[in-house]
């Protein structure tokens, strides 16, 4: 059984709560300001869990290919995007995805490396599927922000999924997609600067709290989005004849 198999089911159930609405709109601001997707773009969503991110780039008019290694997060996701005909779903390893290289115009990996075993391993095979001058995009929970604190003591307390969770503190991220990459420039952010407690009046400034944040309390918020541009060609191409098309497997 995969890890997020048993979360499946309630898993998008904070995201209905007031506190993980404007959390959501946020993540997502700050993703679409440094991803920067377009129309017409082709869109590799690594860890697509239950298909949030893949159906918000579906109607912002990319082509996506959602991959998770878990057969019931799959199953939120096609519920999720059934009758987007631009989202297709299959089951693979982050790991080894079964895609030729350089097939993507975007490639997203949304709070996924904290659960790898092998995350330069796992970046490595993101990039491979970049295509050149297109961009690999990252986000990973902060181990600076009180945010981690948090669900650390979530973790302690009970069966949690962040009992399987690595932080990332903002320079170690850095430090790995540099070296995996090769790229010297990354451009990077971060969001939610509001308390995990919530209540009405941190949620009600929540907005103008991370326009202040973002600017002087960069390595704190509890998110980080991390973008690399291709702009260096010099890793293996593998190619899997037997996928000819970007979509091998409908809903």
């Amino acid at each position: 059984m995969a890890l997020f198999d048993r979360f499946a089911a309630d898993y998008d159930l904070w995201y209905e709560t007031p506190l993980g609405r404007e959390v959501d709109r946020l993540e997502r601001d700050l993703f679409n300001t440094i991803a920067g997707p377009k129309p017409g773009e082709r869109v590799l969503d690594a860890g697509c869990g239950t298909g949030r991110l893949c159906l918000e780039l579906a109607e912002l008019g990319l082509i996506v290919l959602g991959v998770d290694i878990s057969g019931k997060m799959l199953d939120e996701a096609r519920r999720k995007t059934a009758g987007y005909p631009r989202v297709d779903l299959i089951q693979a390893d982050i790991n080894r995805i079964p895609f030729p290289s350089q097939t993507f115009d975007l490639v997203t990996a949304f709070t996924v490396l904290e659960f790898s075993a092998h995350p330069e391993t796992a970046v490595r095979e993101l990039w491979r599927l970049v295509r050149p001058k297109g961009r690999l995009v990252i986000a990973v929970l902060n181990a600076y922000s009180p945010w981690a604190v948090h669900r650390r003591r979530r973790a302690a307390g009970g069966e949690s999924v962040f009992s399987y969770a690595r932080f990332y503190r903002p320079w170690e991220l850095i430090s790995l997609i540099g070296r995996v990459t090769g790229e010297e420039r990354i451009t990077w952010g971060s969001t939610v600067f509001i308390p995990p407690s919530g209540g009405i009046l941190s949620v009600s400034l929540a907005r103008p709290i991370d326009r202040v944040g973002r600017t002087v309390l960069k390595p704190f918020g509890a998110l980080l989005v991390m973008r690399v541009d291709k702009t260096r060609i010099r890793q293996t191409v593998r190619t899997d004849q037997h996928l000819p098309h970007l979509c091998p497997e409908a809903h």
